[in-house]
């Protein structure tokens, strides 16, 4: 199937078996003034290991499968190709579970979702730390890392010293190989506790819907929680509704070590819930199974293959956005639309994805449409984080002063502009 986002395929695809033959790709690609385009699995949301220009060549990382695991520190180093279903395989005997990714597959790469900045089911309890530190080679094919990856090391658990974060890695974030190519990343697991609760908040609209948000992450204590319309709802269920579910749903997930734990969160959401003048349901009216579904989606997620039909495809609109942006914004997508939205920085500003179904043989159409709704929508102040192809321009206009300072780095890093030429994170 075409892509809608991208015209343009590799000319040809490379298969590094190691970090040294990524680094003499990177060399051969600057002598030769060769564009490159990372991919581990393929799996991201805006079909971003597809080149934005003709005559690129495609650096395939999926055979790259090293796992360090340490079980100490809750931690781990992976290289390109493991996936979250890998390695929840080694977590699992450890009593550890990796942070997985929101409509983001099991058999995506681990080092690419959280070096792209995928949607993390998390992220409202942990917020995005998933990352330590890394390791890889800049666009001149010269080697990089960061915290205690940068320095000798003489035992290997030393690995997670320093966050990224805090570092110029940040500017690798976003974007797999726009200035340089990670090979190497230590990541953050977490204890998979034994007991789970899942809580439901219904609302008549999303206005009502963010706001509830905002008041239960207050708490500090959901693990999980997001809001979904009902076509989003009904598709994450894989059931029909009943017409009793309202237009959006609060979904809450707490997460402890005992009864007790669970009880105590339970009633401070019933407090919360009180105070904006609503309820907490334990299940949904004529839904079975929702709350072990929901846990079963978060713990290894389905991907694009949960809102799919034959001969249809799915564009998410990937943003960050206000809960005042939201409002303006809603109405812009169609009524066939789902959406999600997850509270980021304490219900300061949200996650906010709603999508467009369309007819495979109509790319064109919905090209447009899509472009449309997201000029608007940048119009509006909404964030695009990781821009997709048909929109970049737009974005760049848009934040005219952000995208010079960051074309001067990437000109700095990567003089010859062979890597993932076209695309930059904001």
């Amino acid at each position: 199937m075409k892509s809608l986002f991208t015209d343009h395929l590799p000319v040809k695809v490379l298969k590094p078996k190691d970090a040294k033959e990524v680094q003499k790709i990177i060399k051969k690609a600057n002598k030769d003034k060769t564009p490159l385009v990372p991919t581990s699995s393929g799996t991201n949301m805006q079909d971003t290991h597809l080149p934005n220009v003709k005559d690129a060549v495609m650096v395939d990382l999926s055979g790259m499968k090293g796992i360090y695991f340490d079980k100490l520190n809750r931690n781990a180093v992976v290289e390109p190709g493991v996936t979250f279903a890998e390695l929840e395989k080694v977590c699992k005997k450890a009593g550890l579970r990796p942070l997985t990714a929101i409509d983001v597959p099991k058999d995506a790469s681990v080092l690419s979702t959280y070096l792209e900045m995928m949607p993390l089911y998390d992220w409202p309890k942990y917020h995005p730390w998933e990352m330590l530190t890394m390791e890889g080679y800049r666009a001149d094919g010269e080697r990089f890392a960061t915290g205690q990856m940068a320095m000798e090391q003489d035992r290997p658990d030393k690995y997670s010293w320093g966050v990224s974060f805090a570092q110029v890695a940040r500017l690798f974030c976003l974007a797999q190989g726009t200035l340089g190519i990670i090979t190497k990343v230590a990541v953050t697991l977490k204890t998979d506790v034994p007991k789970k609760d899942v809580l439901y908040y219904s609302c008549r609209n999303i206005n009502q819907a963010a706001k509830a948000l905002k008041a239960f992450i207050a708490t500090e204590e959901p693990h999980e929680i997001f809001a979904v319309n009902k076509k989003y709802l009904s598709e994450l269920l894989n059931q029909k509704l009943s017409v009793s579910v309202a237009p959006w749903t609060v979904v809450i997930v707490n997460r402890g070590s005992d009864k007790a734990e669970i009880a105590y969160k339970r009633k401070d959401m019933l407090g919360v819930a009180k105070q904006l003048g609503g309820k907490i349901q334990t299940s949904l009216k004529g839904a079975s199974k929702a709350s072990d579904t929901i846990l079963a989606e978060i713990k290894s997620p389905t991907g694009a293959a949960l809102h799919k039909k034959v001969g249809m495809g799915w564009a998410p609109i990937v943003t960050v956005s206000t809960a005042q942006q939201i409002d303006k914004c809603s109405g812009l997508v169609p009524k066939s639309s789902g959406a999600i939205i997850m509270p980021l920085q304490a219900g300061g500003c949200f996650y906010y994805q709603p999508d467009l179904r369309y007819r495979e043989s109509e790319i064109e159409k919905v090209r447009k449409t899509y472009k449309s709704i997201c000029t608007k929508m940048l119009k509006a102040g909404v964030t695009f984080p990781r821009p997709s192809a048909l929109i970049a321009k737009e974005v760049a206009k848009q934040n005219p002063t952000n995208f010079k300072l960051l074309r001067s780095i990437k000109k700095a890093v990567d003089p010859n502009n062979i890597m993932n030429p076209g695309k930059l994170g904001l």
